[in-house]
């Protein structure tokens, strides 16, 4: 509360006196965050507490098992909304269910090749359709947030994040990724993919994959 301005605290009251909503934006001026050097601030961004709290679990459904694997057998391709998903992965990494065969609780190793924010329609090899990439702005950046803080959720103590992104929000995530996950160790890789586009400005040449790793030594 200290934080805020004269005029917001007439606003605020403005808005309790009429009965009107207030918008989640009040929650991080009445409850602030933890204070960063640096943070990447727009419309719409939810404190990670949230985030967690607020993500629902769903159950995994079974429905098709790939060769005689055993018992012991643990891989698994799961269908569904990632964000739920995981909230349900991390549920099992708490009850001890989510672990490495060295019984190690958690997810060594994370890549995700996330939509680019391209605006775009994209379709299969027979021309069905495959995914929607419509998201810009803020809402993206949020999309992408949301996933990227379940992910360190999931990560265990030695685990590794990586995230491919080209020039479109690139530089906006990393900021992202280095609120999320301030005590990793990064690296970048540029992936050469040739000349893409043409014109009187530079074309494209490359994506970027962002690399976080635990700097945890044993």
């Amino acid at each position: 509360m200290a934080e805020m301005t004269n005029e917001q605290r007439i606003e605020l009251i403005r808005l309790l006196e009429q009965g009107e909503e207030i918008s989640p934006e009040w929650a991080r001026i009445l409850f602030p965050p933890e204070k960063r050097e640096y943070e990447l601030v727009y419309h719409g961004k939810e404190r990670e507490e949230d985030v967690i709290a607020d993500t629902l679990a769903v159950p995994l459904q079974p429905v098709r098992t790939f060769g005689k694997n055993g018992d012991d057998w643990h891989n698994m391709l799961i269908f569904g909304d990632n964000l739920q998903v995981m909230k349900s992965l991390l549920d099992l990494k708490k009850a001890g269910k989510l672990c490495n065969a060295d019984g190690t609780p958690g997810v060594r190793l994370v890549y995700i090749d996330p939509p680019f924010a391209t605006k775009k329609d994209f379709h299969g090899t027979e021309d069905q359709k495959a995914y929607q990439d419509k998201l810009e702005g803020s809402t993206f950046i949020e999309f992408l947030r949301k996933r990227l803080i379940l992910l360190r959720q999931l990560l265990s103590d030695d685990g590794s994040i990586y995230v491919h992104l080209d020039f479109r929000k690139s530089h906006y995530i990393k900021i992202i990724l280095d609120e999320i996950l301030p005590y990793k160790e990064f690296a970048e890789i540029i992936w050469i993919c040739g000349l893409m586009g043409s014109g009187k400005f530079y074309p494209k040449s490359h994506e970027n994959i962002f690399c976080y790793k635990s700097t945890t030594t044993t």
